[in-house]
């Protein structure tokens, strides 16, 4: 497919000067083909057009000193404001639905400089929450219900003085039904206000002023990305099952560790410097503890501040202070722990391999998110039906209608440096053993399929490598949970009786603790963490929690929501999970525990060698020829053809040294009724119980047999040294090479290029470049003439080339001898 941007022939010959992030993204997003349908939006359009924002965004466009302006900038601010630096402690991220070209793929830049900032608008927004939200609370005693007027009054002043005010505006009931209590009286004491206010006092402009924040270094975008796993599901229509397809959301953010000047002033110089004070604890609070921009809950845009001076220290200490108070009257409520990797994790973001894979290579708080949801579904799933559980959902992670009571923050302790995948050395460096024969594949490499293999691209061999962190990574996890309400809907998202408060964070809290407890015990994070990778040791403050325990935690839960049991939602369950007996092993190397893992599951399979049964370990499976046995899968996955293994493996260690214990095995699984498709899961259970019989039996065996298996402690090589080893990306048969002697191309380029066939045999005109072995369209090919042969090399301009190194697109250049 050969996009353009949808604009005149005149303006499109001018797209490729363009330097403005803004501007390719907002006007010259290409994404136009005459000759088909764009068909995936976010993945054919979207996503490379902010490759090409990201590209524009690695340097200021031409002629601009970022350096000189910002230093303007500050200098200005200086005269007039209290000013202070934060950083981003993860990425950050704002303005996505605003008015773009894209879907919800927008930020904030500056309209004549391209940079992303932090409108004070908005900075100014997210203060009033944190002030009417944490602030306020605290100023009317120990229960803002049995406040007096004057204690209302006196915060209220202070909260119009700040931001000023505007004359009343009725709010619509079904708002004021999802409203807290608290939110329902301030709203009610404002309306009482307006009324009894003279006509000329009804409105009037705030005393502080909230500067746009700009980045202190001219800031790098990055290609963030997002992944709805079961759409259905939070449309109200079907169970969240294994058996649904990802769909990926892709927009830009601004990377960790970018700082951001803020700047809070005084309207006029006798302005009470208590109201400057208050505009700064508030800003920071905000920054701090609620984070700014989109997607706050999943943790972006939290900031941390960066050796403030004295009176942003003061403002810093009264935060804390007014945060402490806000946790004592439980109106928030905090989690903190370590968490600490045991096995490899092959983690990922809009990027999985090329040199973008090893940056996109960190654990993300909206990767853990999504899974800590999965296993708190897993509480719930057996005791309520699919429209039930996404309203429980909804009252702790959030949804369309409303926020999330619990907010994850996360922050690597330590470097943290991904290695690229290497499964050749890993298996020489661990002397892991050899299979007993040809036909068997490495047990490793049977369950690591996919993160180093080989593939044809253009029709050339590339090596694949994933990138993985290593065991003995750590970051510290926050949870940040505040009240909210179980909200009752129809199926048609329409609010039934009022909703049931939960103003007690503390109950919220438990129920994301007992999700970190179930992940941490049975699963894992990243590719591959079904199969024993991506493991955690479970945290020191939940090491002493059980199943038992998280599922009172979980019936305490839907009692408070005035949940009765019902029939299940359709989607794993706990009370339909198969347990096998901890198996603990004399090995103190994880490559070696992953490879027996491996081995016992491939020699389980080979069982059902040809056989149809061998569907119910999930699908898609390839079925050897011929084809023997039966199998009917369920509606969903005949509609999909998709369905994540059913069995989890797990590898735990106890407590001490990581180099010096030794390793648990632990599987459960989950009956499936589309596997085969079984209303009672009885088929599906039967099967899976025979697998556990045999693993249980044959990881007993080798316990016994080959105590000694493998190096003592593990190796983690990042790359093979064998001259036959291929770079991610690189031809498989060359030698690898420094990233710094890979040639790179950039929008404008004149390269020459081999004219090759048309991959698709549409007869369009494609280039091959021989220095990258990039094979792409050439645009504007109808001015060349006489029209160039297969095997004929020509001089191109690269029009564009992908952020990945894999996607690039050449423009003709017309002939000397010829006139446009």
């Amino acid at each position: 497919m050969s996009l353009v941007v949808p604009l005149p022939r005149t303006v499109q010959d001018c797209v490729s000067k363009n330097t403005h992030p803004g501007l390719a993204l907002d006007k010259y997003v290409q994404s136009w083909d005459s000759t088909t349908e764009t068909g995936k939006l976010s993945e054919r359009v979207q996503k490379p057009a902010l490759e090409r924002v990201v590209e524009l965004s690695k340097s200021p466009p031409e002629g601009l000193n970022y350096a000189n302006l910002y230093e303007r900038w500050e200098q200005t601010l200086a005269g007039r404001a209290v000013c202070f630096q934060a950083k981003t402690v993860g990425p950050l991220t704002l303005h996505l639905a605003r008015a773009s070209a894209l879907e919800n793929a927008g930020i904030c830049m500056h309209p004549i400089y391209g940079f992303v900032y932090m409108p004070g608008t908005g900075l100014k927004g997210m203060a009033r929450a944190f002030a009417e939200t944490v602030w306020l609370p605290t100023q009317l005693g120990t229960h803002w219900a049995s406040a007096t007027d004057s204690q209302w009054n006196e915060a209220l002043d202070k909260l119009d003085q700040v931001f000023g005010y505007a004359p009343y505006i009725e709010r619509p009931k079904d708002e004021k039904l999802l409203m807290s209590a608290l939110a329902q009286e301030l709203d009610r004491r404002r309306r009482q206000r307006n009324k009894t206010a003279s006509q000329e006092a009804k409105a009037h402009v705030g005393q502080i002023i909230f500067y746009d924040a700009w980045p202190v270094r001219w800031p790098i975008l990055i290609v963030d990305i997002l992944n709805n796993h079961h759409p259905s599901y939070y449309q109200n229509e079907d169970p969240p099952g294994d058996w649904d397809s990802p769909v990926p959301v892709y927009f830009l953010s601004v990377p960790p560790d970018q700082s951001f000047l803020f700047a809070v002033g005084k309207r006029r110089h006798d302005v009470p410097e208590e109201l400057l004070e208050l505009a700064l604890d508030w800003l920071i609070g905000a920054l701090v503890h609620d984070g700014a921009g989109a997607y706050t809950a999943a943790g972006y845009g939290q900031f941390h501040l960066e050796q403030p001076p004295e009176p942003i220290r003061k403002a810093q200490q009264q935060v804390e202070q007014t945060w402490k108070t806000a946790c004592e009257q439980e109106r928030r409520t905090e989690f903190q722990c370590t968490l600490e990797l045991i096995t490899p994790a092959f983690l990922a973001g809009a990027y999985q391999f090329a040199p973008e894979g090893e940056k996109d290579c960190q654990l993300r708080p909206a990767t853990l998110r999504g899974l800590l949801r999965w296993w708190w579904r897993t509480l719930h799933a057996g005791h309520a039906d699919a429209h039930t559980l996404a309203r429980l959902d909804a009252a702790v992670w959030g949804d369309t209608h409303a926020a999330g009571a619990v907010r994850i923050c996360i922050r690597p302790k330590g470097q943290i440096k991904p290695l690229r995948y290497d499964k050749e050395a890993v298996k020489q460096q661990n002397r892991l053993p050899d299979p007993p024969d040809k036909k068997t594949t490495p047990g490793l490499y049977y369950f690591s399929f996919g993160m180093d293999d080989k593939r044809r691209e253009n029709g050339q061999p590339r090596r694949y490598q994933r990138y993985y962190i290593a065991p003995g990574a750590k970051w510290e996890v926050r949870f940040t949970v505040r009240p909210s309400a179980y909200e009752r809907r129809n199926k048609q998202g329409q609010l039934s009786p009022p909703p049931i408060p939960l103003p007690d964070p503390s109950l919220l809290l438990q129920q994301a603790q007992a999700a970190l407890w179930l992940l941490c015990h049975f699963g894992g994070v990243g590719s591959k963490s079904r199969k024993g990778f991506g493991c955690f040791r479970v945290p020191d403050p939940l090491r002493s929690w059980n199943i038992d325990q998280c599922k009172q935690i979980a019936k305490r839960f839907r009692e408070a929501c005035g949940i009765p049991d019902s029939k299940p939602a359709g989607s794993p369950s706990l009370e339909d999970m198969l347990i096998m007996e901890d198996i603990a092993t004399p090995w103190t190397n994880p490559w070696v525990v992953l490879d027996r893992i491996g081995a016992a599951a491939q020699e389980f399979a080979k069982q059902y060698k040809h056989n149809l049964q061998k569907k119910a370990l999930g699908l898609p499976r390839k079925i050897g020829s011929p084809p023997r046995g039966s199998f009917t899968p369920g509606l969903h996955v005949r509609n999909t053809d998709r369905h994540a293994s059913p069995v989890f493996y797990h590898v735990d260690q106890e407590q001490g040294d990581l180099k010096q214990q030794k390793y648990i095995i632990r599987c459960v699984a989950f009956p499936s009724p589309e596997l085969p498709d079984d209303a009672s899961r009885q088929k599906s259970r039967d099967f899976l119980q025979e697998l556990i019989k045999h693993l249980s039996k044959q990881w007993t065996n080798w316990c016994n047999t080959m105590r000694n298996l493998g190096t003592p402690s593990a190796q983690y090589p990042s790359m093979g040294k064998s001259p036959t080893t291929g770079v991610s990306g690189q031809p498989a048969s060359t030698v690898p090479t420094p990233a710094g002697h890979t040639p790179s191309l950039k929008t404008g380029d004149q390269v020459e290029v081999e004219i090759v066939p048309d991959p698709k045999g549409k007869g369009r005109l494609f280039g091959r470049h021989a220095p990258t072995g990039l094979v792409g369209p050439i645009q504007k090919a109808d001015v060349l003439s006489p029209r160039p042969e297969i095997g004929q090399k020509i001089l191109v301009r690269v029009f564009s080339v992908s952020v990945t190194g894999k996607d690039i697109q050449f423009e003709a250049i017309l002939p000397k001898n010829q006139k446009s």
